[in-house]
């Protein structure tokens, strides 16, 4: 029994662990945004300066495509060392339009995020995440406060207007590794000059549009407007890579569950022993049984019984083994645990089934026992 019980613990603990993982990689992609996309510069041979993406381009874009976007901006970012006094942080400048706060969940302190006037006037203003203003100012409202950021090899004075605080999963941040850099928004206009060429857009196609479909609409008018062809253009979509890595892990998932059930093998094997050794011990109480009218399937019934209970009992106290371990590790590491009712069910069902196939030999033995015989046994 003890096999069964190990390996269905094994087994309900993958497929938790499974679970888990893609509930949680949902939560993380629901923040990112699912019907957000990038599209990028891509497989082009003979390359020319034009085929960039400039800030031109961008306003052409919004206007032409309206409401089937929420939001187009650079996908790009700025790295700068920071001092104020003795105190040094390197900073992670995520270059924004505006209207990033309205497609992404961004906590404000204090302050505001930045806004159009920002972004038309190419203000000098910055949003530091509240970590950074922390290690810069040893306090979170930072408002007001002017820092000075290496921008395109030139050093700018730029002004806090706001402090954000950000909200990621413990599970994200894992994933991601320990950044020597905090995050921070600015505009996009003031950190580069306006002929300068993008490689990639961060785009958001409106909840109630086919990304696919907006994407590919999107991808034919930029080809079209730099005379080249829809291939030399890639657009990538948040909803493809979560399903990719959501397939990787049921993949993963399935195949270590599939090797963990090998032990159901090695626990079936133990319960035909078990089985094999009541019946010997019980030959006796078989003959007498037959002799007042068992009938043969009364028997073989009856041992298939103990056998499917035996193993039914084990299903459960490895399904309980299972859960036990996945819910304390995810305490551990803060990982909400899911638990598919369905698989408990399975579980208990399949160590009945190994219960039965295993035993059904024992049973039929003792069945077959000729009674005149099993009385003489001592």
């Amino acid at each position: 029994m003890l096999g069964i019980i190990i390996g269905i613990s094994s087994v309900i603990a993958i497929v938790s662990i499974g679970d888990s993982m893609k509930g949680v990689m949902d939560d993380i992609y629901k923040d990112i945004g699912k019907n957000r996309a990038y599209m990028y510069v891509y497989n082009i041979e003979e390359f020319r300066s034009t085929d960039f993406f400039f800030m031109d381009d961008l306003e052409v874009v919004k206007e032409r495509f309206g409401d089937k976007i929420t939001y187009l901006g650079p996908s790009e970012s700025l790295r700068s060392d920071v001092s104020v006094k003795k105190n040094t942080v390197k900073l992670n400048m995520i270059c924004v339009d505006s209207g990033f706060d309205k497609v992404q969940h961004i906590k404000m302190l204090y302050g505001r995020m930045i806004n159009k006037s920002d972004v038309d006037r190419k203000s000098k203003v910055i949003v530091l995440e509240q970590k950074a203003a922390l290690q810069l100012f040893n306090r979170e409202n930072a408002t007001g406060e002017v820092i000075r950021v290496k921008i395109n090899n030139y050093m700018e004075d730029l002004l806090i207007v706001g402090v954000y605080k950000n909200e990621e999963s413990p599970v994200l941040s894992l994933l991601q590794g320990q950044s020597p850099y905090e995050e921070s928004y600015v505009p996009y206009t003031m950190a580069f000059p306006s002929n300068y060429g993008f490689y990639g857009l961060d785009i958001f196609i409106s909840e109630n549009q086919s990304v696919s479909d907006v994407g590919n609409e999107i991808v034919s008018y930029i080809a079209k407007l730099k005379n080249r062809s829809n291939e030399n253009y890639m657009f990538y979509t948040v909803e493809e890579d979560q399903e990719t890595l959501n397939g990787i892990v049921g993949g993963m998932s399935i195949a270590v569950a599939c090797i963990a059930a090998i032990s159901l093998l090695v626990g079936g094997i133990g319960i035909m022993n078990i089985m094999l050794v009541s019946v010997t011990e019980r030959t006796r109480e078989i003959g007498i049984k037959k002799s007042l009218g068992a009938r043969t399937k009364d028997v073989l019934f009856q041992f298939l019984i103990e056998s499917a209970t035996l193993s039914a009992i084990g299903g459960i106290v490895g399904t309980m083994s299972g859960i036990g371990l996945v819910m304390l590790g995810g305490s551990i590491i803060s990982l909400p645990i899911v638990v598919n009712p369905i698989s408990i069910i399975i579980a208990v069902a399949f160590s009945m089934v190994i219960g039965v196939f295993f035993g059904y030999y024992p049973a039929k033995k003792a069945a077959k026992a000729d009674p005149i015989n099993a009385l003489r046994y001592e």
